[in-house]
């Protein structure tokens, strides 16, 4: 089976679904000229279960997008004006990958826009395209692309640090209700617990100079960066204590305390300050200023006023 061995599914029926749900879309007689089409989700990075879904993403010219999309709206095949998603309608959907699956689907993407988004460095879609496995890509149309986005400007990934690492402690210092008098104040602290570790996750990756995943997938990679290495099973309890896994602590509040103690790289937690110390460390020699990392949460205005642009 080759670069498809590890996906869970039998390459011949990836091979048939492509044929007959996505070469035979109306509007062009040109599809195996036109048409990039890959395999994305867990699939294509092997994290997947037998329950998982056959995520296939599909791009050509703007121009084929356009006249395959009107078609495509005049035939029922879609209905929306500006996206082109299709999942199959009829009985026997399950003939391409079992019954055991949701029922196949496919988006179509113009080549263009795929492009805008890697220009403007989005890290999730800089991820999903690297980690894709290519069942068709004609003139190596969507490999040259990719194959332009290779790292980031140094302004660029210093912003994204920024903007990350500012996040986290946002989440922790700000968001999560330290003075907290009752059960309402629950959900924003687990909520702000929870979002201070994904950003966390996120600085481990980009401190690296890698794009990081979407949020499923942060826990499950982030040890293949250095400091996830380290501090992905301290952040997992974290998590752990917010949901009372394997706690003996019955009070929710002393284990949000205790959880918000680690994110919020706090003075008073020995694992805090260690976590806080590899981070900024990491920071300074990714490239941002010393004296900015040094400054920590006193730069906080840069990201409530807007001086770091929107959250990358």
């Amino acid at each position: 089976m080759g670069e498809f061995e590890d996906s869970g599914i039998d390459e011949e029926a990836l091979h048939r679904f492509v044929a007959e749900q996505i070469y035979t879309l109306p509007g062009t007689d040109r599809h195996r000229e036109v048409f990039t089409v890959l395999l994305t989700g867990s699939r294509s990075f092997g994290t997947h279960t037998p329950e998982s879904d056959v995520d296939i993403d599909v791009f050509c010219p703007r121009s084929v997008w356009e006249a395959v999309h009107r078609a495509s709206l005049e035939a029922g095949i879609v209905k929306a004006e500006r996206s082109f998603f299709v999942t199959l309608k009829d009985e026997n959907w399950d003939r391409y990958f079992g019954p055991h699956r949701s029922r196949p689907h496919f988006a179509l993407v113009p080549l263009e826009e795929m492009e805008a988004r890697l220009r403007e460095y989005d890290d999730v879609w800089l991820w999903i395209y690297r980690n894709a496995k290519v069942i068709a890509d004609p003139s190596g149309q969507f490999r040259r692309i990719v194959e332009g986005f290779s790292g980031y400007p140094c302004d660029v990934l210093v912003r994204k640090i920024k903007h990350r690492w500012l996040l986290s402690t946002y989440w922790s210092i700000e968001v999560y209700p330290h003075n907290h008098s009752g059960d309402e104040d629950l959900l924003p602290a687990a909520t702000a617990v929870l979002n201070a570790v994904n950003d966390l996750l996120r600085v481990f990756f980009l401190v690296e100079g890698k794009p990081f995943p979407y949020p499923e997938k942060l826990v499950r990679f982030a040890p293949e960066t250095k400091l996830g290495r380290e501090f992905s099973p301290l952040l997992l309890r974290a998590v752990e204590q917010i949901v009372g896994l394997g706690e003996p602590e019955p009070e929710p509040w002393k284990r949000l305390d205790a959880a918000c103690g680690v994110v919020s790289c706090s003075d008073d937690n020995p694992d805090g300050r260690r976590l806080w110390e590899a981070c900024t460390d990491a920071m300074i020699a990714a490239g941002v200023e010393r004296a900015w990392v040094k400054a920590d949460y006193g730069n906080i205005d840069e990201l409530l006023l807007g001086e770091l642009g929107p959250v990358p």
